[in-house]
């Protein structure tokens, strides 16, 4: 069984699923749940984005997403955070960019 990199966390294959379905299952309070889509290809071993469609964010969404991150950075001993930006390509996109890593690139397009 290869070591796991909490630096590398979605070169888990394990990690980068308990990560998806939980943001599968996550219900928007206004939008319920969104299925998973890729924007900007497939995750690295660093991070990855989804898109979100058009919506609005409430003060709940933040915390439950919060809590996704915090139970699951407790559990593996990674160091996950998210962020949530408007797609440069698609416009009125919103777009969740989940960070694993420190090593991941600072650049978000």
């Amino acid at each position: 069984m290869p070591k796991f990199d909490p630096l590398e966390p979605f070169a888990s294959k394990k990690l980068l699923k308990e990560v998806l379905f939980e943001l599968k299952r996550f219900r928007y309070k206004l939008y319920g749940s969104i299925p998973p889509k890729f924007h900007r290809g497939r995750p690295t071993k660093y991070e990855f984005d989804l898109a979100l469609g058009t919506m609005h964010f409430t003060e709940l969404d933040f915390q439950g997403l919060h809590a996704i991150f915090e139970r699951i950075n407790k559990k593996w001993g990674t160091q996950m955070t998210f962020c949530i930006y408007p797609s440069k390509k698609k416009s009125r996109v919103m777009v969740i960019n989940i960070r694993g890593s420190p090593k991941a690139p600072s650049e978000i397009g």
